[in-house]
């Protein structure tokens, strides 16, 4: 694969000892998927918040207990399983007070009440820097998803609640160093719906979470599944704010789903036919499908852009190469919005 996180953990890891009952392979799913029985499955996933406390983009002790809790919530979620429960670990910064961490897990407390997964228990320590880990437990007695399993012709469904781009934005306000205005932290309040993706697992192919952004999960299943994709902008399901946001910025609104910091939500691959049988919902979203032809298009204002998922994918994980990158697509994609 091209992708730059999936080389990263290949060169590092290597060959790792896997179980008999695990299903799925590195990188072929958001969590882990084991088989105990012909109609029991354990899934979970584990996950960290600290390199966006440490470079500054979460600031407020209500993002990072939100986005600690929901980062594994929304892994489990692209499975379709049901969750069991939360673990977590706290490394605090030396020095950190009794209220900082009090006011922390208050809210890890709100954000499972609202995720609807109970907190089962966990440890806190002290280290140089802000570290924390949540592990989810979830279990299905259907086959969970995979990012695996797509088919040329599906189509690709996005669990959106209409509030695409506000992640996207939250880090382009940050990278360009604009106002905290313009994208307030507070309106980043991700929500991974896993009931809705329980409801869609007997009609779905596949599933990925999009925390990475749409294009970057895109770019991923089509890797993994051998396929291209053509996609359909729909302002609709994109957040007035975050719209707003880019204008403000001077970026095109298609960056809105072209961002490395996505918005946490759902991205499903579903025949039509399956699509068609399903119960309507106002919080899916039929955004592209799946092509057999191996680049990816989107349909944007009256024109078919490719987009550049290979830069996007590989991107270096430090500020200058993400701020040099976003200057580089803006020039690419200008000439391509209404004037």
């Amino acid at each position: 694969m091209k992708n730059r996180e999936y080389n990263e953990l290949k060169k590092s890891i290597g060959t790792k000892f896997k179980s008999s009952k695990q299903l799925n392979q590195l990188f072929e799913s958001d969590c882990e998927i084991l088989k105990l029985g012909s109609k029991s499955f354990l899934t979970t996933s584990i996950d960290s918040i600290s390199d966006e406390i440490e470079l500054g983009l979460y600031k407020e002790i209500d993002t990072w207990a939100w986005m600690t809790v929901m980062s594994s919530v929304s892994d489990l979620t692209a499975s379709g399983s049901t969750p069991l429960g939360l673990t977590l670990s706290t490394e605090w910064k030396h020095g950190t007070d009794l209220e900082t961490r009090s006011h922390f897990f208050k809210a890890i407390n709100k954000a499972c009440k609202l995720a609807n997964v109970p907190l089962l228990g966990g440890d806190s320590g002290f280290s140089s820097s802000y570290v924390f880990t949540s592990s989810i437990i979830g279990q299905s007695d259907k086959k969970p998803l995979m990012r695996t399993g797509a088919k040329a012709n599906d189509l690709l469904v996005l669990a959106h609640n209409k509030n695409v781009g506000i992640g996207p934005a939250l880090a382009y306000r940050f990278l360009m160093n604009a106002n905290a205005e313009i994208m307030p932290e507070k309106n980043f309040r991700p929500k991974p719906s896993w009931e809705l993706a329980k409801k869609v697992l007997p009609y779905a192919h596949a599933g990925i979470d999009t925390s990475d952004g749409i294009a970057t999960s895109v770019s991923i299943l089509c890797e993994l599944n051998n396929l291209g994709a053509e996609l359909f902008w729909e302002p609709k399901i994109n957040d007035p704010k975050a719209m707003d946001a880019m204008k403000y910025l001077g970026l095109s609104p298609l960056f809105l789903w072209l961002g490395d910091h996505g918005d946490y939500q759902t991205l499903f691959a579903i025949s039509e036919k399956e699509f068609n049988r399903m119960p309507r919902t106002n919080n899916l979203a039929v955004i592209g499908k799946l092509t057999k032809e191996k680049k990816t298009l989107i349909h944007y204002n009256d024109n078919l852009v490719r987009l550049p998922l290979e830069k996007i994918t590989q991107v270096k994980r430090d500020l200058e190469s993400y701020t040099n990158l976003v200057k580089e697509i803006k020039e690419y994609l200008a000439p391509y919005d209404s004037k």
